[in-house]
């Protein structure tokens, strides 16, 4: 799983180059652009039951419900609002794929015999749930997503002259990170103190701020500042790793438990018994690497809170 996060950060790092004299603008419609197109890139893999290919849409689709956010001011209105409803339907459609893929990569892990029948369980939701996504991607639905994407990135109509939003895509850049990167350290108290929710929405501005940095950083290239950022950047991986690996055994115990559950209930006889004891196990271990885990993020929420994202 470690692996497969590793590969989920470079996806997302791959380059946005915007020209140091962008325009607030320009830079949206090259961002903009940039996911449309990654976005249809993948709808192969997805189409293949690949489960890289799922992952990385996911991510696709996550960097352009930000990319919205952060350009609110410029792109707000009934179709924006529209495009976020479908942007979230997809993601839901290949969201069950990913977690049941993580749950099956985790019982490979696993030797125990009473988890065979458990295990089979996973393969048969996790199938249905690749085909899910599939056939998400086939749709027309699809299709007219992504041309309706492309119109809207393309319109013209774009508040040049938004109250409030610098011309200048550094200016507005600087000015966005500055402000999401003092949000998040404000939600870094206490870390261990949350509960598994809560740190989930931590995750979330984490998230947040790590895509809109990688939006921008081409902005800051070869500066005093853009070290900086460099820097901020790559503790905010760390702080995201930990807190993906705490998410991760949340969403696993969650699963685990509703397939418990649905085992329990199963008529007796056959293998319920044994599936429902393997469910419950994975359910409720793993105390020892939550610690760890937990450890972790901790310290590189401290580590991040020390680090200014421009020196300044």
């Amino acid at each position: 799983m470690k692996s497969a996060r590793s590969s989920a950060r470079r996806a997302v790092s791959e380059a946005i180059v915007l020209p140091a004299a962008s325009t607030t603008t320009d830079a949206f419609k090259s961002i903009a652009a940039a996911l449309i197109a990654r976005i249809a890139s993948l709808r192969p893999a997805v189409e293949q039951r690949d489960p890289t290919g799922v992952h990385q849409m996911r991510i696709a689709l996550r960097r352009t419900r930000v990319m919205i956010t952060i350009f609110a001011a410029l792109v707000h209105g009934p179709e924006t609002e529209r495009l976020k409803r479908e942007l979230k339907w997809l993601t839901g459609r290949l969201g069950p794929a990913r977690d049941l893929h993580l749950m099956d990569l985790k019982l490979q892990e696993t030797s125990s015999a009473s988890s065979n029948a458990f295990r089979k369980r996973v393969a048969t939701d996790r199938a249905s749930a690749f085909t899910t996504a599939g056939r998400a991607v086939a749709d027309e639905r699809f299709d007219k997503l992504l041309a309706d994407l492309q119109r809207w990135a393309d319109a013209g109509e774009r508040a040049q002259t938004a109250q409030d939003v610098p011309a200048k895509a550094k200016t507005f850049a600087k000015r966005t990170l500055k402000r999401r990167a003092k949000r998040l350290i404000g939600k870094l108290d206490r870390l261990d103190e949350l509960s598994d929710e809560q740190r989930h929405r931590v995750r979330i501005a984490a998230k947040k701020l790590y895509y809109t940095a990688g939006f921008f950083e081409s902005l800051f290239a070869g500066r005093n500042s853009g070290k900086h950022l460099a820097k901020f950047s790559k503790r905010l991986k760390k702080l995201l790793d930990a807190l993906g690996a705490l998410n991760d055994a949340a969403v696993q115990r969650d699963l685990a438990s509703r397939v418990a559950n649905k085992s329990r209930g199963a008529k007796a006889g056959g293998h319920a018994r044994p599936a429902a004891d393997a469910a419950e196990d994975l359910a409720s271990g793993g105390g020892d690497a939550r610690d760890a885990q937990l450890k972790a993020a901790l310290k590189a929420a401290r580590r991040l809170a020390e680090t200014p994202i421009f020196g300044d």
